[in-house]
């Protein structure tokens, strides 16, 4: 009896292993590669609150962000040009969106941010 789960813990090991692999990868609605600026979303956590496609969820959508009009905590507006995502990104305390929480601070280099940016703009509706 020992044997057989000796055997059977290391088969379904890898078995929840690659189907967990498979839901990950099954998030993105696209079969197009990754941008640098996704891959950057991705590999710092930015997708666990605005959604692997830009959905949003416990942060505000990225999807059709760009150009649009934000409502801030303030109770002024803004539109989300280059310079406001720039600056959201770098300073995610300076311009609060309404209905959500501040995003965690992080360590984004110019470069990372920028491709980030690029990465949203991207995001049609």
């Amino acid at each position: 009896m020992k044997a057989r789960w000796s055997t059977l813990v290391p088969v379904l090991s890898v078995v929840a292993a690659a189907l967990a692999g498979a839901a990950c990868g099954a998030e993105r609605d696209s079969d197009r590669p990754m941008t640098q600026g996704e891959q950057i979303a991705l590999d710092n956590g930015c997708t666990a609150c605005h959604g692997t496609n830009g959905e949003g969820g416990v942060g505000p959508a990225w999807r059709g962000l760009y150009q649009s009009e934000v409502k801030l905590s303030d109770g002024s507006t803004v539109i989300a040009d280059e310079a406001y995502l720039t600056q959201s990104i770098r300073d995610p305390s300076a311009k609060q969106v309404t209905g959500f929480g501040a995003m965690p601070a992080n360590s984004l280099n110019d470069a990372e941010v920028q491709a980030v940016v690029d990465f949203i703009k991207s995001l049609e509706k």
